[in-house]
């Protein structure tokens, strides 16, 4: 039933822009279907349709997944009808884009195709040497920050697509009505991991590398999926709280949160997993206090120029030296200044979910090295 809903509607907005005799559609939606082997398995934020060459990509948001947020046309030389009811229409595969968020690049990288961005927004933060470099290089303009774009330096670029992240109450109309043409990239809003790293999909369908893309979305699942047996086989489920005060509320990752599954895969019982909420919750001081004072382990992210410690955790609020995992030294963090988490942990949830293990049930992975999460020294 839905599919045949969905067949209507395509039927339907396709119907609208052949009116006039110019317009020959050649391109039937009813011939779309949903087994295209980039349609994703465990990301809520997009769905794929294909017909030989061409895809029509339907892409939702979290707080409204009743409809569609865009749909765009993904066409090659042989499309004949451009202008489907007045849908995006781009041209693939794309040469050049924009990236406004850090971590579309690594998406671009892992396939190949970093060479194609011409501009991103906020490269004073980015960590890892090879984009910092790719940016001295000048063959990529800073172009501002989210909806606070420069749109002269945009239009001047003229890139193929501009990639944003949908956020409640931005506006880029202005860059639509210059003639660019923007998509929204969810990918940090989905709430499992392997669901963020799918998205690695969608950037495969814009460039001409599916076939590459879903290989590397193939190895990143089975070895995030190996992992999670493995602590599933640990005799032990540490508990954990997460986050930390900020501005007289506690910061938490809901229970059914993109972190949450994190700690629940890497063998650890979050103290909120019974909560349903899929993104953060804030709580007082002392509904965290009294929940979470005996937690084994206490993780959360910080964002500092200078080695970050114990003492500057008691600076914050004395009464963190009151819980169990400030006591046992027990306290996971990463460092965002210090290390690309923005830029290449939704890309590689197996890392961090290795990272975790490693904490948790040391005797699981002996050998690794971690990357992103570390217990404070």
């Amino acid at each position: 039933m839905k599919h045949a809903v969905v067949v209507l509607i395509f039927s339907l907005l396709l119907a609208a822009s052949c009116t006039s005799p110019e317009k020959k559609g050649e391109h039937d939606a009813a011939n779309f279907h949903e087994k295209s082997t980039s349609n994703p398995h465990i990301a809520k934020g997009f769905k794929v349709f294909q017909n030989g060459n061409n895809h029509i990509i339907e892409i939702y948001n979290p707080w409204d997944t009743t409809s569609p947020a865009s749909i765009i046309h993904l066409v090659d030389d042989t499309y004949k009808n451009i202008e489907p009811g007045g849908e995006t229409v781009l041209k693939v595969p794309v040469k050049s884009v924009v990236c406004m968020s850090a971590s579309q690049l690594s998406y671009l990288q892992a396939i190949g195709e970093i060479e194609a961005v011409t501009g991103v927004a906020n490269a004073a933060y980015f960590v890892s040497e090879d984009i910092k470099n790719l940016i001295k290089s000048g063959k990529v303009s800073e172009v501002g920050v989210g909806d606070q774009f420069k749109l002269e330096e945009m239009i001047n670029l003229g890139p193929d697509v501009v990639l944003v992240s949908p956020q409640k109450g931005q506006d880029f109309q202005a860059l639509t009505n210059a003639g660019l043409t923007v998509i929204p990239f969810g990918e940090y809003l989905e709430s499992h991991p392997l669901g963020r790293a799918e998205w690695i999909k969608f950037m495969g369908l814009l460039t001409g590398k599916a076939e590459l893309a879903n290989q590397v979305f193939d190895s990143i699942s089975n070895r995030y999926n190996n992992l999670k047996k493995l602590a599933a086989a640990a005799e032990t489920r540490p508990t954990v709280i997460s986050g930390k005060q900020y501005g007289g509320f506690w910061n938490l990752p809901g229970g059914n949160s993109y972190e949450a599954r994190f700690l629940a895969d890497a063998g650890a019982e979050y103290i909120w997993s019974n909560d349903v909420s899929t993104g953060g919750i804030m709580l007082d001081f002392e509904t965290v206090y009294d929940r979470g004072l005996q937690a084994d382990f206490w993780r959360f992210l910080v964002y500092s120029a200078d080695e970050f410690g114990y003492e500057d955790l008691l600076r914050e609020d004395a009464r963190y030296a009151d819980f169990g995992a400030f006591k046992e030294k027990k306290i996971i963090f990463c460092n965002s200044m210090k290390k690309p988490f923005y830029e290449k942990s939704l890309l590689e949830p197996h890392v961090i979910l290795a990272d975790y293990i490693h904490i948790f049930h040391p005797e699981l992975l002996p050998g690794h090295q971690n990357v992103y999460y570390e217990l404070m020294k």
